[in-house]
């Protein structure tokens, strides 16, 4: 699909459609397509509250024949989010079309922005498992920019960070059975052969001569055996650090012998949505071409129960040699980061950034589908992040990480326990990966609660919302200077 920037008059722009979006306030619009929407207004066929659509057609003294009105309610009590999801709204009324056109909303290249967010984003289906596809005839979106002084070049970079999310999107929705950790590390290397970009994948062979010894227990229950996918993109000397991010890829997670209730079990194929999401950036990467260093780090793995597979009680010995009493085997995405963390300290990393879907006790502290968690040692980084999160819509809170949390994952029987239980979950989870997180500035991105949609939102299809690209696009983006 080609988004690109509008030019001329709105009223000589031809097209199948047209979108505006409008406050509650009042109408917005200038010439004669402002004549009609103001007649929509005083008609009260429209009155701009928030999610109202309506549409106008014929529409006279235009190059098109339709009119898409969309509300935003109160300006006062509007917000980019709210911009986004109409966006959204707008551009599912009309995939049945092949050329529509957003016209202005204000002046501000934030609010462009979201409303190109909200229409590629709005525009992703999963259906290609169906055999009776819905069909989309979108392919062409233009955006009148008003004022704002917006180059193609922003245009296409927003194009390409929600393609690569809606990419995230694929692999998350995949089922388990077609995306094991080889097939997963399969996708990496194509999109690295794609836009040239190194990536080495690791065998079991590989990580048992490194020692990682909490990774290989989470997989030895699996027939699908594990994988460490490593991607490296130089957008400058090698000799310059390279920021780090390390995704937790669990391709299924029952639970192992802690299984999980068989009731909602099938979102665990989700579970990787932390590698999905870092193996993403390599199209960003690969298109936008930055003048940074990258990293990738994703250990891939599946934790099933079986004959076997790990125990609660089992004592499991990491790759920097410190010992994790095994307490709950549904606490897995902790032990697989933790060797791919000690693996990240040999770049000698300028930051190092972690993302996983790792405590459900993250959603209980902040909610569903509203923000991510986000911990570390390092505020400076922590800082950058949040600005990235609000930047990008993706946005992150900070949750503490002091070191009496550590008194809860102390072990009579290793150097600690791979669960403190029950209260502050999220944060002694934190903690945990802290053990390995060593050498470098570090932070950590719970993300459970943000990787998947279980209901109907107008911009996320059911399923994986590929949460993480926008927002560590934005942070590369904004250490790169662009």
């Amino acid at each position: 699909m080609e988004c690109r920037i509008a030019k001329g008059k709105i009223e000589e722009f031809a097209c199948d459609a047209l979108i505006s979006l409008q406050y509650q306030d009042g109408p917005k619009a200038e010439g004669p397509i402002g004549k009609a929407v103001k007649s929509a207004y005083e008609s009260r066929h429209f009155t701009g509250a928030y999610g109202e659509l309506s549409r106008i057609y014929p529409l006279a003294d235009s190059a098109t024949q339709c009119l898409v009105l969309i509300g935003l309610g109160k300006k006062e009590a509007s917000s980019l989010e709210m911009v986004r999801k109409m966006a959204g709204m707008a551009i599912r009324s009309v995939q049945n079309l092949k050329h529509v056109a957003f016209m202005p909303l204000g002046n501000s290249k934030e609010t462009l922005r979201a409303i190109i967010d909200g229409a590629i984003l709005g525009n992703y289906r999963f259906d290609r498992l169906k055999s009776d596809k819905k069909k989309i005839n979108l392919e062409t979106i233009s955006f009148f920019t008003g004022k704002a002084e917006v180059k193609q070049s922003q245009v296409t970079t927003a194009q390409i960070i929600d393609e690569a999310t809606c990419f995230a999107r694929d692999l998350a929705n995949m089922p388990a059975n077609l995306l094991s950790p080889t097939i997963l590390s399969d996708e990496a290397k194509k999109l690295g052969d794609k836009y040239k970009i190194q990536v080495k994948v690791l065998s079991e062979d590989d990580l048992r001569k490194l020692k990682m010894g909490a990774l290989l227990g989470v997989a030895q229950g699996s027939i699908n055996r594990p994988k460490l996918v490593v991607w490296e993109y130089h957008g400058e000397k090698t000799s310059k650090p390279p920021i780090v991010f390390v995704g937790k890829g669990v391709t299924f997670d029952s639970g192992g012998i802690s299984i999980k209730p068989s009731d909602g079990m099938e979102a665990m194929k989700g579970d990787m949505s932390g590698a999905g999401a870092i193996i993403s950036l390599i199209a960003v990467m690969g298109r936008l071409r930055p003048k940074i260093n990258i990293v990738g780090i994703t250990p891939l793995v599946e934790n099933m129960p079986s004959g076997t597979a790990y125990r609660p009680g089992d004592v499991l010995t990491a790759s920097n040699g410190k010992t994790i009493e095994v307490i709950s085997t549904d606490a897995e995405g902790r032990l697989i980061l933790a060797d791919a963390l000690v693996y990240a300290r040999q770049f000698k990393p300028q930051y190092v950034v972690d993302m996983a879907t790792l405590t459900g006790a993250c959603m209980v502290a902040l909610g569903m589908n509203i923000c991510g968690g986000v911990m570390g040692k390092d505020q400076k980084l922590i800082n950058m992040l949040i600005r990235a999160g609000e930047e990008s819509g993706e946005r992150v809170w900070q949750l503490p990480l002091w070191n009496e949390y550590k008194d809860l994952i102390k072990s009579s029987a290793a150097d600690m326990k791979n669960t403190g239980g029950r209260w502050g979950g999220a944060i002694t989870a934190a903690s945990f990966l802290s053990e390995f997180a060593e050498g470098y500035p570090w932070a950590h991105l719970d993300i459970a609660g943000m990787d998947h949609e279980d209901g109907d939102h107008p911009y996320r299809f059911k399923g994986g919302t590929g949460f993480g690209v926008r927002l560590l696009s934005q942070f590369i983006l904004d250490q790169a200077g662009k």
